[in-house]
C-alpha cells in the first residue's frame, strides 16, 4: 500500500495499548504516517459532508484533556 502523505511504502501493523484499545492499520516506513479503520471512516464521512467543521468560538487553549462538550456549533447567548 502506498502512503497517503509521502507516497512511500506502508506495511500492515498491529497497534495496542494498555488493554484499553488495539487495532490493525497501516504504517508508512518512510514518514511514519498511520492509517487505521477509524481514520478512514472519519475521512470518508468528511468527504461526504456528514461531519460539520468544529469551531473554536469561546474556547481557551487546551491544558490536558479537552471535553468534547466544549466543541459546539452554536454561539453562546
Amino acid at each position: 500500500m502506498a502512503c497517503e502523505r509521502c507516497g512511500g511504502m506502508s506495511i500492515a501493523a498491529h497497534f495496542e495499548g494498555d488493554r484499553a484499545w488495539e487495532y490493525d492499520g497501516w504504517k508508512c516506513l518512510i514518514c511514519g504516517n498511520i492509517t487505521d479503520p477509524l481514520i478512514i471512516t472519519n475521512r470518508d464521512a468528511q468527504a461526504h459532508g456528514a461531519i460539520e467543521p468544529m469551531t473554536s468560538i469561546g474556547m481557551r487553549p487546551a491544558r490536558g484533556a479537552v471535553s468534547p462538550g466544549r466543541h459546539t456549533r452554536t454561539a453562546r447567548s
